[in-house]
């Protein structure tokens, strides 16, 4: 068995992917024909090198969607897989809600979403499960309230449901079922939005679709078709990770108590705590790339058509970039990030990302007692080949 597959690789990634980086950085994983990249400078590299790609329809094992299906049009025409004058009119899109004062706009509406679920933690007492009750439900909701999805509890709840479905289709290797699923939720979420937008051409209010119907400096505004795929690309992109962000943020925490203490006394430590956190424990097996054509990576040969993972962890924990990586300082300087990417599809939710974080940690440290306690060996683990989820956090809030 690969090491990257064994217990030893789960229970402490950061380990294994030391010795790669060390010994065998261009790792070839024989039982799945892919690639797992853990220098830093090679993964900078292949986020804008052209032999690579975030297309899955470049897999040499993707299996289309069925012709004529919802799947098949947005597996064709999303974010990642648009011809690039097709991307670069989305990205022009939504790039204006998306900078840093667009993105300001909508701090309000993402710290009343986190009040709405930090305030049911308040005066608890007891084992409570941070991922169900906090960390997964946010970033669905925050979506759904920037994009325009109507603010009542079973609208949004539904949203969540049909997100986490959206996402399920995401997978470049479904079965029938998970074609099944994937397909009724993206005709849900796509009528939904459909009839939102006839709503807002009308009345427009203070949220992304009505910005998107909008013209802007003379620009065409966007189609009913292009508010479907930018919406199923920001629930696709920045739900799942935000959620798995800020699970993994407090486990972190928790096992840094120094400098959770310090994070407690002064917030204004907290966009580049964000970022710490993001750089020390997040995506040991890092995204998948896919091969345009066959190449040499350090005297390697990449065949066309296999996946690359791309190792954050490896990446952010590399000594030649990192001082002292393994040590967890809420101080560092952060800017060598490589964790949304470069180059033309550098993640456009980046900042929204960090600021959601960032209001979700800030809420967290509020409402958990200062003598709370990780629950750590009782975390239940979702496990799929390389890659790991925490799908529950149990925190004792005491009595």
């Amino acid at each position: 068995m690969d090491p990257l597959l064994s217990e030893e690789y789960f229970e402490h990634p950061e380990d294994m992917i030391a010795e790669l980086r060390e010994s065998d950085p261009v790792h070839y994983i024989a039982s799945i024909d892919a690639w797992m990249i853990t220098r830093y400078d090679d993964v900078r590299q292949l986020f804008a090198d052209p032999n690579v790609s975030n297309d899955r329809s470049h897999y040499k094992g993707y299996e289309p969607a069925p012709e004529g299906s919802y799947l098949r049009w947005m597996s064709e025409h999303n974010f990642f897989s648009a011809p690039e004058d097709e991307h670069q009119r989305m990205r022009d899109l939504v790039s204006k809600s998306m900078t840093p004062r667009g993105v300001r706009r909508m701090e309000g509406q993402i710290r009343e979403v986190v009040e709405q679920f930090a305030a049911k933690l308040r005066g608890r007492a007891g084992v409570v499960d941070m991922v169900g009750e906090f960390c997964a439900p946010i970033p669905n909701t925050v979506i759904s309230r920037i994009t325009g999805i109507p603010a009542k509890e079973d609208d949004e709840v539904r949203f969540r449901q049909l997100a986490r479905e959206v996402i399920s289709g995401i997978s470049p290797v479904l079965d029938e079922e998970g074609r099944r699923t994937a397909e009724n939720a993206i005709v849900e979420l796509s009528s939904w939005v459909r009839e939102l937008s006839e709503e807002r051409s009308v009345r427009p209010r203070e949220d992304m679709i009505s910005d998107l119907l909008a013209k802007h400096g003379g620009e065409d505004a966007a189609s009913v078709e292009e508010i479907i795929l930018v919406i199923s690309g920001l629930v696709a992109a920045g739900t799942e990770t935000t959620s798995m962000g800020a699970t993994m943020a407090l486990r972190t925490l928790y096992r840094n108590p120094d400098q959770m203490t310090a994070l407690r006394r002064d917030r204004s430590l907290m966009p580049n705590a964000v970022r710490e956190l993001l750089r020390y424990d997040f995506g040991s097996a890092g995204l998948p790339r896919y091969a345009v054509e066959d190449f040499e990576l350090r005297g390697k040969r990449i065949q066309k058509g296999q996946p690359l993972f791309l190792s954050f962890l490896g990446a952010h924990r590399d000594p030649a970039v990192f001082e002292d990586p393994d040590r967890f300082d809420i101080r560092r300087d952060t800017r060598d990030l490589t964790i949304f990417g470069r180059g033309p599809h550098y993640c456009i939710g980046a900042n929204l990302a960090q600021l959601e974080m960032g209001i979700m940690l800030d809420a967290a440290l509020d409402v958990l007692p200062e003598d709370s306690k990780l629950l750590e060996d009782q975390i239940e683990w979702m496990r799929l080949g390389m890659f790991s989820r925490a799908e529950t956090m149990p925190i004792d809030f005491g009595v």
